[in-house]
Formats: C-alpha cells, structure tokens, sequence
C-alpha cells in the first residue's frame, strides 16, 4: 500500500494525529513543528476567504537549490507527500513549484503531476498571491511520504561541497560531515561562521537550503559573497522595493570592494541595509538573501580592510588586486601566450621576449595555462623590472 493510500485510509484527524506524534518539522527557512505550520496557513485561508490549495515548492531565497535533488530522485514521493498535505487539510487543489530555469523539469513531471491531479508551475512562488495556501517544502512533501510508509526518520538534508544531498541526523555534527582541516570560513546555510563553528550540530546551524560548504584560504570572502547576492539578485522577482533595492546596494558593494574601490563605511552601512531587510520583506528572498553580506563583514572585516586598505585580495581571487606578468628570463619566446589570449593583449613574436598589455588584460589566466616555461607569473606584490619594447630571448638585462 502506498503512502497516499495508507494516509486515506484514516481520517483527516488522525492523520494530524500521527504527523504532530511523528513531530515532523516543516523544512526549510520557515521550521516549525508541521502541525503548527498547517495551523497557521488553515487559520490565514480563513482570513482571506479564497480557495484553499496545498502548495509545494524551495524557498524564493534558495538559489543554491540543491535539495531540489530529492524532487529529481523520487517525483513520486513528492507528489504523494503533497497529496497527503491536501488530504490533512481537506482541499483537491494542489500546486507544486520548480525554479523558474527548470522549465524540462517541469515537463518531466507532467505525468505525474496528472496522476495525482496536481498542477507544475516553473516560476518565482508569488507570496502575494498565495497569501492563505499551505505552504509547504519540497522536503517536507518527503517526510509526509515517509511518515505513511513508515519510513520516516528524522533528520536534515544536507550537500557536503556540492556533492550528493543526504538525510542526516539533526545532532551530527558539522565536523563529522565536512574535512575542515585549513578551513578560513563555513558557509552553513545562508551564514559565513567561523571555522570552530564545525563543532555545530546539523541543527544548531540552520541550515534550511541544504549547504554546507568549507571556504579555504584560495577562496574570496568578498567575492564570494558579492557571488551570492549577485545570484539573490537574478532570482528575486523585484517587486518589493526593501528587497530589489537592499540587493541592489548590497550586490554593488561587494563589487566595488572587489574591484578596489571600497571604502570602509560599507561595512557600516551593509548592516543597516542588511538588518532593514531581514525584517521589512514578506518572502523568503528578503528575509535571508542578506545574511551572506551581514556575516561576512561581521565575522570577516579583516578581509574587507585588507581589500580596501590595503588594496590587496589575500585569496588572490579578485583580479583588480592581480598582476600577470611574463618572467623574462624564463620566456623563450614560443608565441603559445599569443595564440590563445581572447583579448590579443599579448605582444610577441618568435625568439622574443613577450610582453603583457595590463591595459587590456582581463587576467583570464589562459595564458598561463598554455606556457611550457611557466613563464607567466600572477602576484598580488610588486612586479620586477619588465622589458618596454621586444627584446630577444636571453637578452634583456635589468638596470
């Protein structure tokens, strides 16, 4: 017997029943016991006097949509989990929401979809017109299928660097999951921590979009962080002028830091953008999309002082901090350099030594992957005497 089919053989009560002593949680950003959740939205319908539908999708802030696997593994578990959702709450309407960008997913799911009578929408979950629907994960559609095929356990989806999205138990710690050994920052859900932060349980952290990601030395916190609100941007629907704005200046910040023309008053003035949103937003995207910014400068301002005092990147990342330069004592002269640079910035000929046009120079590094001498050389210090014209091999001599 299915899950589906178990759940109808009770009633609406006492499934209820048996989700609240399961004490299945809504995931995600919005956790809470289940029971509550389906209060809430039950009481929020009444208020609003629509149509009650049973809606599943990730959250609006979610663009890292890894647990967007457990839809992909299993559509079935999903759509039985929702099925039940209607079922509790006593509604036939039900919609299930993929990302935007996922429209052959979407398709893949028609089938399906049609089986259980549900409707697959690929785009942004508009709050506003949702307002008095029953919210719900994607995970927790999962749990609720678990629960009536009595296979629940509890637990935490969760996504090691990118890699397969596993149910963990909720007091594993981030060390049992993750090597952290030269970690320089976690980014545990949608917050930078530290890196003796990796005594957290799965739990403690929050972490409502599945990732769990260590940050070494090579990484960026700036440019990092300016990559996540850069994708925050992309995904939010703009509507709500706290959240299209606060991304706006966030996002512009970060870039400027990035690029060498930040200026310390940034930081003061990413918490009071920051905090503004978090609490002035009606979806997900608002209410978290700057939690990246506001830990990263809170717990990393080091890193933002070294780029904006300093004028240096310590992970080498940001290429505004990065000078390319070609060694000539070790170049030959092979024109390898010359033939694969996308800005023609390289200027060379056989049996001299080339020259780099830091003018046009995007700092691509494609040069330095193609030079047999390992000639071409990045450093974020001072560069040495180089040659002004072409010089032939062997020839050039500082003075």
């Amino acid at each position: 017997m299915g899950a589906l089919e178990h759940a109808k053989t009770m009633s609406r009560e006492d499934v209820l029943k048996k989700i609240a002593a399961l004490e299945i949680q809504e995931s995600g950003i919005h956790a809470g016991p289940l029971t509550a959740h389906f209060d809430a939205a039950l009481a929020e319908n009444v208020e609003e006097g629509t149509d009650l539908a049973a809606v599943a999708a990730l959250n609006n802030a979610d663009t890292d949509q890894v647990l967007l696997e457990v839809l992909k593994n299993d559509p079935e578990k999903i759509f039985e989990g929702l099925a039940i959702e209607a079922y509790a709450l006593g509604t036939e309407k039900m919609v299930l929401y993929v990302p935007e960008a996922e429209t052959a997913l979407a398709e893949s799911l028609a089938d399906t979809a049609a089986k259980y009578q549900a409707e697959v929408k690929a785009e942004f979950l508009n709050i506003r017109e949702n307002k008095g629907n029953a919210l719900l994960h994607i995970v927790t559609c999962a749990d609720l299928a678990d629960a009536f095929s009595d296979a629940y356990t509890p637990g935490v989806y969760v996504s090691v660097n990118g890699v397969e999205v596993k149910k963990v138990a909720a007091d594993t710690k981030i060390a049992d999951l993750a090597d952290t050994e030269g970690a320089k920052a976690l980014l545990l859900g949608y917050r930078l921590h530290q890196p003796e932060d990796a005594q957290l349980t799965v739990a403690e952290a929050g972490i409502a979009n599945g990732v769990v990601r260590v940050l070494t030395e090579k990484d960026c916190i700036v440019a990092e962080t300016e990559k996540k609100l850069t994708a925050s941007r992309k995904q939010s629907c703009g509507k709500c002028v706290f959240c299209r704005e606060g991304l706006i200046q966030l996002q512009y910040m970060q870039k400027e830091t990035a690029e060498g023309r930040g200026k310390m008053e940034f930081l003061d003035l990413t918490k009071e953008i920051g905090e503004a949103m978090c609490c002035s937003t009606p979806c997900s995207m608002g209410q978290v999309s700057a939690e990246i910014a506001l830990t990263a400068t809170e717990l990393f301002g080091k890193e933002y002082e070294a780029h904006i005092k300093k004028k240096n990147c310590p992970a080498g990342v940001c290429a505004s901090f990065v000078n390319i330069y070609i060694d000539p004592k070790l170049c030959s002269g092979c024109e390898e350099c010359v033939d694969v640079c996308p800005k023609d910035c390289i200027e060379g000929k056989a049996k001299y030594i080339h020259m780099i046009d830091d003018f046009d120079c995007t700092k691509c590094g494609k040069c330095m992957e193609v030079c047999p001498e390992d000639a071409i050389v990045q450093t974020t210090g001072k560069v040495p005497k180089l040659p002004n014209r072409l010089t032939k091999v062997g020839k050039f001599r500082k003075h």
